[in-house]
């Protein structure tokens, strides 16, 4: 009799598991291409002192944004690094790095003081903070956990490339098509 009960309540929780596991891709969730095409809006997060601010520069110039969780925080340098070699015209074009400081362990602190030796890095380059997810929750990108997102947005404010980026080979293979798309709205 236990044996039996036993057995019975082990299929329904294999089932109950099973069905989880094939009703839980059905779930509704955002889609990373849902993004382009949209208008991308100046959204008010935090620069690296700390000071509250708007995601500059849009609509003015061609904006290569990159979210980058703090935990993979040099994912993408060698792209940003080809970016650079670029020498894109400053008036026309601004590179801008943004922290996913939600999805880490790392202190706010400690966040920002690597955020200001970027900008000395990358000379010309903005570094902000975002401490409660307010990019991908208004872009709707879902988990950007370990990954670097590269956002491409033209003049016209309309977001024309958004990349989720989880290794440094990723990030080698999108950097030809950034470029290209870079060069393509800077010369409109």
């Amino acid at each position: 009799m236990k044996k039996k009960l036993f057995r019975n309540i082990t299929l329904l929780f294999f089932a109950g598991l099973f069905g989880c596991l094939f009703l839980f891709p059905l779930a509704p969730k955002a889609q990373v291409g849902d993004a382009v095409g949209k208008t991308m809006i100046s959204l008010m997060i935090s620069d690296a002192n700390n000071r509250p601010q708007q995601i500059p520069f849009i609509g003015e110039k061609v904006l290569l944004i990159q979210y980058t969780d703090p935990d993979v925080k040099d994912i993408n340098d060698k792209l940003s690094d080809a970016v650079k070699a670029k020498k894109f015209d400053e008036k026309r074009y601004q590179g801008i790095g943004i922290a996913n400081c939600k999805d880490t362990w790392i202190p706010n602190m400690g966040i920002r003081m690597k955020a200001r030796q970027k900008e000395k890095q990358y000379a010309g380059s903005v570094i902000m903070l975002d401490e409660n997810r307010i990019l991908p929750t208004n872009l709707g990108l879902g988990d950007c956990n370990e990954k670097g997102v590269l956002i491409v947005v033209g003049k016209d404010k309309i977001i024309k490339y958004l990349n989720k980026i989880g290794s440094e080979e990723e990030s080698l293979k999108a950097t030809e098509e950034v470029i290209k798309l870079l060069e393509a709205e800077i010369t409109k």
